[in-house]
């Protein structure tokens, strides 16, 4: 579907200018972003888009930002189905959600791949931001692991414990409902997932806490682009406190991943611990 064109017959000229230009498909529910000038054709934006794109049956708004623990803006039906709650395939795994009430996207299905890819036979693994199993479901399919998976929202834990049985990991998969500050997992911890952007640097101290010599770090973060090399002041920035916390670190990867706002990107890093030296 060619998002412009189905707009183009729905909308009024000096309004076209404003319209969205992306749209995200979660299951059958399409989603879009829509400035406060366009609310008023939300509807017809809506029935235009379930016209012209087979296997969608609901068509939702997002409006206003990301906030609070779960990370979820409010969505609004404007089109088809009275729902929010799908099914989403992504490379061999099924994840059923809620996009109402807990935070799911595709634009980090490659990096759920990356990750999974990494993580060998008899590793432990915690995942201290896991949601419904983005991360986690995909390594418990790949290995012969264990995935401690923690979460505050207790409706993504409740659609991480129904995934966690649609995909068949169960005891490898462990839900937690909490914040992963208060997990102690029971052995130390081979690689720790640290998917929650605005969060991840104050939670630095607890995956030094858990992750063993040798293990890995996945850090995810924001970084603003304003000249010089955001990604270079990133490392030295998770490595400096990571060296506070006692632990001599490398990374190993790292990049930019997708713009999610003017001069505002996501990136990524995967930190190697090659020490530890608390108590000196």
């Amino acid at each position: 579907m060619e998002l412009r064109q189905v707009l183009e017959k729905v909308l009024p000229p000096n309004v076209l200018p404003h319209a969205p230009k992306r749209f995200e498909v979660v299951g059958d529910i399409l989603i879009l972003r829509l400035r406060e000038s366009l609310l008023p054709y939300a509807s017809k934006i809506g029935e235009a888009i379930l016209e012209e794109t087979p296997g969608v049956k609901v068509v939702a708004v997002r409006v206003g930002a990301v906030a609070g623990e779960e990370r979820v803006s409010p969505l609004v039906v404007v089109a088809g189905e009275q729902r929010t709650e799908t099914a989403h395939r992504e490379y061999g795994c099924l994840f059923k959600v809620d996009l109402s009430k807990v935070y799911f996207t595709t634009k980090l299905s490659f990096e759920h791949q990356r990750v999974a890819s990494q993580v060998r036979d008899g590793e432990t693994v915690l995942n201290m931001f896991s949601g419904v199993g983005g991360f986690s479901i995909p390594i418990a399919k790949r290995a012969d692991c264990r995935v401690y998976s923690v979460d505050l929202n207790p409706y993504a834990i409740r659609y991480l414990e129904e995934n966690v049985r649609l995909n068949r990991v169960e005891g490898r998969v462990i839900p937690v409902l909490g914040d992963a500050a208060s997990f102690t997992p029971p052995v130390p911890i081979d690689r720790v997932l640290m998917p929650l952007p605005l969060k991840s640097y104050s939670y630095l101290d607890h995956a030094a806490r858990t992750i063993k010599s040798g293990g890995t770090i996945h850090y995810y973060d924001v970084i603003v682009e304003r000249g010089g090399s955001p990604i270079e002041e990133l490392k030295r920035k998770v490595t400096g406190r990571l060296r506070e916390l006692g632990v001599e670190a490398e990374v190993v990867y790292g990049r930019r991943m997708r713009s999610i706002a003017p001069r505002r990107s996501l990136a990524v890093l995967d930190v190697k611990v090659r020490a530890q030296f608390w108590g000196e």
